[in-house]
């Protein structure tokens, strides 16, 4: 169980507070909130990128922030937001940087890191990339490349920061299905999505998040209310259903 406990972090006006929320093995928790609400905060948080003011994260009992970066990422897979490239690394050996944290600075990938780090890349359909700069790749091929890292630890539990930014509905739905996928083998995530939507199909339950505060928490049918919403995201939202599912739009 990854358990979140009274987290609260504070940068100037900005930051989280009071923060309890719980995933478990096989589920999928999606956070969502108007831009500034503290989504992308609170997992930097979790995943110790920040020093909270107050609170613990726990995964199985231990506490996230006092472990090794090699014990932690065994645990928790991280895919931030934005990545800023340094190095033209090749795609294949950006991949192999998930088990950094695994082997240390001097160790050396094994044969079973290049062989799962070339499954990883054939999933994203990005293994005609391997040996070209990973610098040359698109943005959304890049999230596809960061999730890929993610995962070179088979980490219990992922924390996914804006995982369909700037992917085209094809490679959205990749996304979403391989991690609902990982979750039916006992992965636990928790997910920061930009639209709701994909909440309604993916989600196991939402939290949703305003003013640095988590304001409720659910299944998606109990959290995805068209009043709460609309105060929420300051606009009037409307849900749709056609064919059994449901959708969010906003009212023109």
């Amino acid at each position: 169980m990854l358990k979140v406990e009274g987290l609260s972090y504070s940068y100037g006006d900005f930051g989280i507070e009071e923060i309890n929320l719980e995933v478990g093995r096989g589920e999928l928790v999606v956070i969502i909130g108007p831009n500034g609400a503290g989504k992308s905060t609170l997992l930097k948080v979790i995943y110790g990128l920040l020093k909270p003011l107050k609170g613990r994260v726990t995964v199985n009992g231990k506490d996230v922030h006092s472990l090794s970066p090699g014990e932690r990422a065994k645990l928790l897979g991280y895919v931030p937001q934005n990545h800023v490239p340094t190095f033209p690394f090749k795609t294949r050996d950006f991949v192999l940087l998930g088990v950094t944290p695994e082997l240390g600075t001097f160790g050396s990938p094994r044969r079973e890191h290049f062989e799962r780090a070339e499954k990883l890349l054939k999933l994203f359909g990005l293994e005609s990339y391997g040996d070209k700069p990973y610098t040359s790749l698109s943005g959304g091929q890049m999230r596809l490349l960061l999730l890929a890292r993610a995962l070179m630890t088979s980490p219990e539990y992922l924390l996914l920061d804006e995982p369909t930014s700037e992917l085209d509905l094809r490679n959205s739905l990749l996304v979403m299905q391989t991690v609902k996928r990982l979750t039916r083998k006992g992965v636990g995530a928790l997910a920061v999505l930009h639209d709701p939507n994909l909440a309604y199909p993916f989600a196991d339950r939402v939290a949703l998040m305003s003013g640095g505060k988590i304001i409720a928490v659910g299944k998606p049918d109990d959290v995805l209310k068209e009043k709460l919403l609309s105060e929420v995201y300051g606009i009037e939202l409307k849900i749709i259903e056609c064919n059994g599912e449901r959708f969010l739009r906003g009212v023109v």
